[in-house]
């Protein structure tokens, strides 16, 4: 299911990287690709889900960075 969405750029870095991972590790060129693209499917969905907090947030009237704890993408400022 992963090598699926291995198209473009992706595909062409996971297809060079599976070669030399799956001779050093246990693991089949085939599934070093399904890990490769794993991987990029978890990272897309992160930054589906960042997107959608920030349209949610700027729906209910909160400006960027309103909500967060200090150190997450907020400066504080000098007291």
């Amino acid at each position: 299911m992963g090598r699926v969405g291995l198209t473009g750029w992706r595909g062409k870095l996971a297809g060079r990287m599976a070669e030399p991972i799956s001779e050093n590790t246990s693991m089949t060129k085939e599934q070093v690709e399904a890990l490769f693209g794993a991987i990029f499917l978890a990272l897309t969905f992160w930054q589906f889900f960042k997107l959608f907090r920030r349209v949610w947030r700027a729906g209910q009237g909160q400006q960027p960075g309103q909500g967060q704890q200090p150190g997450q993408g907020q400066e504080l400022s000098p007291a």
